[in-house]
């Protein structure tokens, strides 16, 4: 999953700030940046947006640069991305993917759209796609439309990508409030953000705001695409319980009501899984393995969607923090998933 920052000349933050934020950046893995050429409130000077670039690109990052149809053909370098935004025509865009990387914004294109493109011959190799974040509260992506754009890209082999706000560090003026791409995730901290983002089929996601906090940059280049990752809290200190825990799971193909199901998790089991002493009763992101007691079905992981009553032959080994717990609507059929053990 190829993340990134985003850098803006002109705005909040010094050439140095923005230099070092690009470093930071690089040293953690990270490999996009975004910037824009249509940011009324800039004051940019073309040699600070010079050494930006030239920095960006000795780091090895693809650029992804914001561009109307007023402005794009002044930034004529095959090494940067150009992000389409206003003013396209079909046939413009049809050109410009048989001759460079463009992408396109996700969040209004629809699904006739790209057919026309497929039509006029686009060079769908060239193009990829990526949402646009919402500086005004309350005005960005519900989940759902957001989903169900993605599917449309995928559906046409383009991947996509999306913006998480800064919540730590220092959020781009002039309004100052975050800019997500999901009104859901505007105050979410950014490690949640992503993974919610990656959860609903985002491909790659980059940080939106002027200067993210390292710790931050750190957290969005753990983050995998195709896979939901939820935070747990251990509650049992078993050591074949653990060691099966942390594997990479896959839902089973069927929906249950009450539970979701790990189709893998009995056969990753290494050693017997003795019963609780003290069987409770599963609540809403328990997460629970099936002891011996249960024969066959020892191992099994699941996840607990509606509160259920004590089975000694169960025991519950982990709860879903109380902020992840929206992530368990994510898990769909065949969904890989993980946990990650916070103290």
């Amino acid at each position: 999953m190829n993340n990134g920052i985003s850098v803006y000349s002109g705005l909040n933050c010094t050439l140095e700030d923005n230099l070092n934020l690009i470093e930071t950046a690089s040293s953690l893995g990270l490999k996009r940046i975004f910037t824009s050429a249509q940011i009324p409130e800039a004051e940019s000077d073309f040699d600070d947006f010079a050494a930006i670039l030239a920095a960006a690109l000795e780091n090895e990052f693809e650029i992804i640069l914001d561009v109307n149809a007023d402005n794009f053909d002044t930034f004529d370098f095959e090494q940067i991305t150009l992000r389409l935004d206003d003013g396209f025509d079909l046939t413009q865009i049809a050109e410009l993917s048989n001759i460079r990387r463009i992408m396109l914004n996700a969040s209004t294109i629809n699904e006739e759209f790209l057919t026309t493109l497929n039509k006029i011959n686009a060079n769908f190799d060239n193009i990829s796609a990526l949402h646009n974040f919402y500086p005004h509260p309350y005005t960005g992506l519900d989940d759902y439309y957001f989903f169900n754009q993605n599917k449309i890209f995928h559906s046409f082999g383009i991947s996509v990508g999306a913006f998480a706000a800064s919540k730590d560090g220092l959020r781009r003026p002039p309004i100052g409030e975050g800019l997500p791409t999901l009104e859901s995730t505007r105050n979410y901290p950014v490690d949640l953000a992503a993974r919610y983002l990656a959860a609903l089929d985002a491909d790659f996601i980059i940080m939106s705001d002027s200067m993210p906090t390292n710790e931050e940059c750190a957290s969005l280049s753990q983050v995998k695409s195709n896979e939901v990752i939820i935070n747990i809290k251990l509650q049992t200190g078993d050591a074949a319980t653990i060691e099966l825990i942390k594997n990479t799971f896959s839902s089973r193909p069927e929906v249950c009501s009450q539970v979701i199901r790990a189709a893998n998790s009995r056969n990753l089991l290494i050693d017997s899984i003795e019963p609780d002493n003290n069987p409770c009763a599963r609540q809403f992101g328990d997460i629970t393995v099936d002891n011996i007691n249960f024969g066959r079905y020892m191992g099994e992981i699941q996840i607990v969607k509606t509160d259920l009553p004590s089975d000694s032959r169960v025991n519950v080994i982990a709860k879903v923090v109380d902020s992840d717990l929206p992530l368990i609507d994510f898990i769909r059929p065949d969904q890989n998933f993980s946990f990650k053990f916070i103290s």
